[in-house]
């Protein structure tokens, strides 16, 4: 019995290293098929069959060649941005320039990549976060290979994912000044002609954040209101509270009237600069009809200007 059993056992083992060994081969098998399919698809300009014989054949990636391998990530990447599907040519893509980053084509990996990364990101109206990681990757391409051939078209998506930007912070600034936050406002302004002078209307853009700034004792007065509500709330709790709690709260009142103090200072400081910008507008701009208005805006609010 015990023979039989360790025959039985010896028979077991056979058959097991003999199925791993067809295994084996079966799996090289696939890998070589799956690699051929996905060339031949990519030459057909059959992207979507290439790209998911190129992810079949990686599952084998051990039995490809290293120049398979290599070869079957990069078309990959540029079979899913071929067909447009975007978000999976960022993956594939970033894998690529992650594990070849000197080969030559490699620059071509950069800047389908940043490209990638342009589509993904929303319109202008939404975050603009793969549209900030586009120019980061684009940077850090054109730092890379300076004198690439792809170097112009990569600083051309540089200025489109930049355009981008720009409009989604003025669309900020609008959702500000449209809802009754013109100090707000007048701070996105500021920023947008700051950082985004080439792609915007500076005269339409510097009167908006004049405009802003002058209608700035409206939003500071609403800040107001709300901190002295919270102090008078505060003040009264005070009545009640003895030792550290005590010290606490008036801590607390303390930072209110600073913070009432603060919205004041605002208020004068957005005057001031208001008059002083609007001074530089009408050299730079002339009396245009955007000036008028502000000086009449101006007299209004009974300023000297």
């Amino acid at each position: 019995m015990k023979v039989r059993g360790l025959l039985t056992f010896l028979t077991l083992l056979l058959l097991l290293g003999s199925c791993a060994k067809m295994s084996e081969e079966e799996r090289a098998r696939k890998a070589q098929e799956y690699y051929a399919e996905a060339i031949k698809a990519f030459k057909e300009k059959d992207y979507k069959d290439a790209a998911w014989n190129f992810n079949e054949a990686l599952k084998f990636m051990d039995y490809l060649t290293p120049q398979q391998l290599e070869n079957a990530k990069f078309l990959l990447g540029k079979s899913y941005y071929l067909k447009e599907d975007y978000v999976n040519a960022v993956v594939a893509l970033e894998d690529y320039v992650f594990y070849y980053p000197k080969l030559p084509r490699t620059e071509e990996a950069y800047y389908m990549l940043v490209e990638s990364y342009i589509k993904v990101s929303p319109d202008p109206y939404r975050d603009q976060e793969y549209t900030w990681k586009a120019i980061d990757k684009a940077k850090e391409f054109l730092s890379k290979f300076p004198n690439s051939p792809f170097a112009p078209k990569v600083q051309a998506l540089i200025e489109e994912a930049y355009r981008k930007i720009a409009k989604h912070e003025l669309f900020i600034a609008k959702f500000y000044e449209d809802y009754g936050y013109p100090y707000s406002a007048a701070v996105r302004y500021r920023e947008i002609l700051i950082n985004f002078s080439k792609y915007i209307s500076e005269e339409e853009v510097a009167f908006r954040y004049i405009r802003c700034l002058l209608l700035s004792d409206r939003q500071v007065e609403l800040e107001k209101e709300k901190v002295r509500d919270l102090l008078e709330d505060t003040k009264d709790k005070l009545k009640e509270l003895k030792g550290e709690e005590r010290k606490a709260v008036e801590r607390r009142i303390k930072f209110l009237e600073s913070e009432i103090k603060r919205w004041e200072m605002i208020g004068k400081r957005a005057r001031e600069e208001a008059l002083e910008t609007l001074r530089k507008y009408r050299e730079v701009y002339g009396e245009t009809k955007y000036y008028i208005e502000l000086k009449k805006l101006i007299e209004k609010k009974s300023w000297k200007s």
